[in-house]
């Protein structure tokens, strides 16, 4: 028997399809980790359907895109078999298993090289080489855009800085909170570390290894995302149905906007500027104006929206929504301000059970 809300989601995909104009799409796939169906799926983004299902022997958390000479490469992470799964996009198939001493919890490529955070054997883990030991269990990983060097947050309230190329730690600031997520400023000098406890983004100055200074906020920074040129961070959390929005560079808080019920997971579009922030509660996307930080729009896009992913030419949003099993299609060209606040679902494709992550790679 076919159930309500799968029979509305293809409904909707078919009207959408049929109203779709000619020579829009891109010219790429979109591969979703479908961590309830154990499989790493494949759409195409011309045709807006799923040309491929790629089984997987343990369900992925996450997608990481690791290209190599002459091959396309991504890896669907699983922690329960502590596992990286290489596809190759080309040929749409699972290529090896990648067999890991812990479970991961982050992984990152940079200059050539994959980075696995360990979580039960805490150490970050280059898979060309012998492991970085960590002095406590880690929380989360971001690597410098100009140097080798990570910071790594950890449980016991400390920030670690390490260099990559010697595979040793430089040095370990205790911050005394209860720490999230870290990113480091696009030139590379500061990092940018959340304190979910006591509501804190706190700055480190790499060079002096030392606190620069602390921002309050009105929230948890439970969700941090950069845009693309670094100038701006927008954090997400609870305490606050909001977005904070922070400026790198100036080091302050320029302005806290109201959002949806309980904003989660964000991206960036740069053309134009829109920040797309969704609400899993309210199973919509509230849309912001960077330049005016203000709502120019809200669309419902499914039950749950869980992440969000902005395709390369900039055209199309993808919304995963965790608890229907799909991923809405916005059209960012199609979304228009005044009073309407308009943002019409351009498709509905349905993906699986429990998507959890984004890849977007050219055809």
């Amino acid at each position: 028997m076919i159930s309500r809300r799968t029979l509305l989601t293809t409904l909707a995909a078919a009207s959408a399809a049929c109203n779709r104009k000619p020579g829009t799409g891109y010219r790429g796939a979109a591969f979703v980790a479908t961590e309830g169906a154990s499989s790493v799926v494949a759409v195409d983004l011309l045709a807006f359907a799923v040309r491929t299902r790629i089984e997987l022997p343990a369900s992925p958390s996450d997608l990481v895109h690791h290209p190599v000479p002459g091959r396309n490469l991504i890896y669907a992470v699983s922690p329960r078999s502590r596992t990286l799964e290489e596809i190759d996009t080309r040929a749409r198939a699972r290529t090896r298993s990648i067999k890991l001493s812990g479970v991961p919890l982050t992984v990152i490529p940079r200059d050539g090289k994959l980075w696995c955070l360990l979580r039960d054997q805490p150490q970050l883990l280059p898979l060309d080489s012998k492991p970085i030991p960590l002095p406590a269990s880690p929380v989360a990983l971001d690597i410098s855009p100009k140097a080798p060097l990570a910071c790594i947050t950890l449980d016991n309230g400390s920030a670690v800085l390490i260099d990559l190329d010697a595979r040793r730690i430089l040095a370990s600031i205790k911050l005394d909170d209860t720490l999230g997520a870290v990113r480091f400023r696009s030139d590379g000098k500061v990092a940018l570390v959340a304190g979910r406890g006591r509501h804190l983004l706190t700055v480190l100055d790499v060079a002096s290894r030392q606190v620069m200074t602390e921002l309050p906020l009105a929230l948890s920074p439970d969700t941090l995302c950069m845009n693309p040129d670094g100038g701006q961070l927008f954090i997400t959390g609870q305490g606050r149905d909001a977005v904070v929005i922070a400026y790198p560079y100036r080091t302050e808080i320029a302005q806290t906007s109201l959002s949806g019920r309980k904003p989660g997971s964000m991206a960036v579009a740069s053309t134009p500027d829109f920040l797309f922030v969704a609400n899993p509660e309210a199973g919509s996307v509230t849309v912001f104006d960077i330049a005016t930080q203000k709502v120019v729009a809200i669309t419902g896009v499914g039950v749950e929206p869980c992440a969000i992913t902005i395709t390369p030419d900039q055209q199309f949003a993808l919304v995963l929504n965790r608890a229907s099993g799909d991923m809405a299609v916005i059209r960012i060209a199609a979304i228009t301000g005044g009073r309407s606040k308009s943002a019409p679902l351009f498709t509905m494709i349905p993906v699986g059970s429990n998507p959890t992550s984004t890849l977007v790679t050219p055809a």
